[in-house]
């Protein structure tokens, strides 16, 4: 059986009891069960790395969360 691929996402995030949903754009067929680690316990489920999609993609200016978890994740929808 073929693995499921996507080539974007659909993420929602959740800062300071606001929720913020952008396209995340994969550049490629990914996995998704990878695209899922990625951001619910990989490199991009960490604050540090999650205010940078908030500041890129939805024009927030935050630069003084570090490493943690007060940025959660809502959820993840998976597009082509």
């Amino acid at each position: 059986m073929k693995e499921k691929t996507c080539k974007k996402s659909t993420v929602t995030l959740k800062y300071q009891g606001k929720e913020y949903t952008f396209d995340y754009d994969w550049n490629e067929d990914y996995p998704t069960d990878s695209a899922n680690f990625m951001f619910e316990e990989g490199n991009y489920s960490c604050d540090c790395n999650k205010k940078i999609f908030l500041n890129q993609y939805c024009g927030l200016k935050i630069d003084n969360e570090d490493c943690g978890d007060k940025i959660e994740l809502v959820s993840i929808e998976h597009l082509s």
